[in-house]
């Protein structure tokens, strides 16, 4: 039975690695159990976490998938991140269609970290980041300013380039919102940025999230693919 978690206590038994585990725990040390609009669930082989209408969903070991879609259907959700497999069976009980995701790992060498690499205010990363994605503000400022409060994230930018280290948990960090202003695209900036970045991590290993498009520019700068990942959307 999925059940709803009021204590971090209940969830001792969330994976010490993973990229969904790690998201999850993320969530944990940012927000607690009190806050309503951040939820977790725990169930045999399965933890969850609902942040609004977004999940993370970590399996492990068995895992009811009949009942996990029944959850989800009543619950609702407008997008939902999982491992590959367990995209694949959600997407053929909800019906719906899910992305594959590249899991990427950094396994190249280490440059030195450029002198003008820097942490950047979240106004600073908003206007770098707002070339490329459509990102409305409020709700965005107000989750990474809270992450950020509690020492689960940093931006970090290079001439006119940005990047989230979005948590740094258990050895396992992952990098997130890359983006450069149109103007310097082009010029290395984004790749020395990623590789100075992963230098400041050099204790943990360092993962990012990538469609297809982009794993020939990561694996030129010293990722390779770790896996794939799945996001179901409504």
């Amino acid at each position: 039975m999925i059940k709803r978690v009021i204590s971090s206590k209940e969830l001792s038994e969330l994976p010490k690695s993973g990229v969904e585990a790690q998201k999850i725990r993320a969530l944990l040390e940012a927000y607690g159990t009190d806050y309503d609009f951040c939820r977790f669930y725990s169930a045999e082989g399965l933890i969850i976490a609902r942040f609004y209408d977004e999940f993370v969903i970590s399996t492990f070991g068995e895992t009811d998938f009949d009942e996990l879609s029944e959850f989800l259907n009543f619950g609702g959700f407008s997008k939902l991140f999982c491992a590959e497999e367990a995209g694949k069976m959600l997407s053929e009980k909800l019906k719906i269609n899910h992305k594959r995701l590249n899991l990427m790992r950094f396994s190249g060498a280490l440059s030195e970290a450029p002198e003008q690499i820097s942490e950047l205010s979240l106004f600073e990363a908003y206007d770098i980041l707002k070339t490329s994605f459509k990102i409305e503000f409020e709700p965005w400022y107000l989750d990474m300013s809270h992450r950020i409060r509690h020492g689960i994230s940093k931006f970090y930018g290079y001439n006119g380039s940005v990047l989230c280290v979005q948590h740094d948990l258990c050895g396992e960090a992952l990098l997130s919102q890359i983006a450069t202003i149109p103007e310097m695209r082009n010029k290395g900036n984004a790749s020395r940025l990623i590789t100075a970045v992963c230098r400041k991590l050099n204790e943990s290993e360092v993962f990012l999230l990538c469609e297809n498009k982009l794993v020939n520019f990561y694996e030129k700068i010293g990722f390779e693919q770790f896996g794939i990942k799945c996001e179901l959307s409504r």
